[in-house]
């Protein structure tokens, strides 16, 4: 039996979705910082200009934690933090997660795992209950560190899977606190089978998604060059499916539907055309919409014009969103099958 990621499993799903309905804010989207200095991966679709430029105002400790003050008074039980850079290289981040486990509040996080640097950065992130997606797209050393742009990363990110094993992460049998993300592309597929094999092993969820047709993808000509062919399409998902014992589609991810999505400058934003949280589970180029800020709008007043914004794109986009439901996805993208976050989201308004 292949273990839920706990942040993307289906109980947490719908208790965030049951939460929300009855007029709680289960979750929030926080994208912590921009910086990423330990990795340029070929395919990122960030620019973390913050690493270079001093002048560059992110949200600051305090700003954050009066957020999380709020939203725990309208009922917050998740934080999930897998936009821009690494939340490990964000000086706030630990007094932010020492803030959330006193309040009994859980953490998914993206990481690349450069900043796991001794298993007790590892321990100190189990014991606060951390989830982990970390990024894996292949054992092969020498293809990794082309993915990741800077040699000598990939071997930090083994070591950094090493540690977080041995803290004791993903030792549990139907849910796991620690996944791979793993994007398919002509560098990798090759190696794919080895990482799947591995995450069998030890208990890892394997987040298999499809490569995003947006930042540097679309700025350097990549698509041509790093997409797989049909017949690795189809090997891979024969694979995938046995794997997953079943057809594979990367899980629903709970923040895409309900709560807030707040960026890095405070802002909330939305995807224009649909109004969910999440700006990249489309798999094209971000398009953002500003609901407002949280210097000068209360958590619950935000959470309220959301709610009404996706309401009315619903029903103001409906043709554009018709045309992103009819799209086939072979494994998903951020968040899960666009098709099915739409289905959803219909569902639910319609009661």
């Amino acid at each position: 039996m292949v273990p839920e990621y706990l942040p993307w499993s289906k109980q947490t799903l719908n208790d965030c979705l049951t939460r929300q309905s009855e007029g709680f804010l289960p979750v929030l989207d926080l994208e912590l910082t921009a910086k990423c200095s330990g990795c340029s991966c070929i395919y990122c679709d960030s620019k973390p200009e913050v690493s270079n430029v001093v002048e560059y105002k992110e949200t600051r400790t305090e700003d954050i934690l009066k957020l999380l003050e709020e939203a725990i008074k309208s009922g917050l039980k998740w934080v999930y933090t897998c936009g821009l850079g690494e939340p490990l290289e964000d000086p706030k981040f630990w007094n932010i997660l020492h803030f959330m486990t006193k309040h009994d509040i859980k953490l998914s996080m993206f990481s690349n795992g450069v900043f796991v640097h001794d298993v007790n950065v590892a321990k100190e992130l189990k014991q606060n209950g951390v989830n982990i997606i970390l990024k894996m797209d292949t054992f092969d050393e020498d293809k990794f560190d082309t993915i990741l742009g800077k040699p000598g990363a990939a071997q930090k990110i083994y070591t950094a899977r090493d540690y977080l094993l041995s803290a004791g992460f993903a030792q549990c049998d139907n849910t796991t606190d620690l996944a791979f993300s793993i994007v398919p592309t002509s560098i990798s597929i090759q190696s794919i089978p080895t990482v799947i094999d591995y995450c069998k092993k030890y208990k890892i969820f394997a987040s298999i998604g499809e490569l995003e047709q947006a930042g540097e993808v679309i700025s350097n000509n990549l698509s041509s060059i790093l997409s797989i062919t049909g017949n690795e399409v189809i090997n891979l998902k024969q694979l995938a499916d046995n794997y997953f014992g079943g057809c594979y589609m990367r899980p629903l991810c709970p923040c895409i539907l309900t709560g807030l999505h707040i960026d890095n400058k405070g802002y909330c934003v939305v995807d224009r055309n649909t109004g969910l949280n999440c700006k990249w589970f489309l798999l094209i180029e971000p398009d953002t919409h500003i609901i407002g800020s949280i210097y000068d709008t209360p958590v619950s007043e935000l959470f309220e014009q959301v709610k009404k914004y996706r309401v009315n794109a619903f029903i103001k986009n409906k043709e554009m969103i018709d045309s992103a439901f009819n799209v086939s996805y072979i494994f998903g993208g951020c968040g899960g099958n666009p098709r099915d976050i739409i289905s959803l989201v219909r569902e639910k308004q319609n009661g």
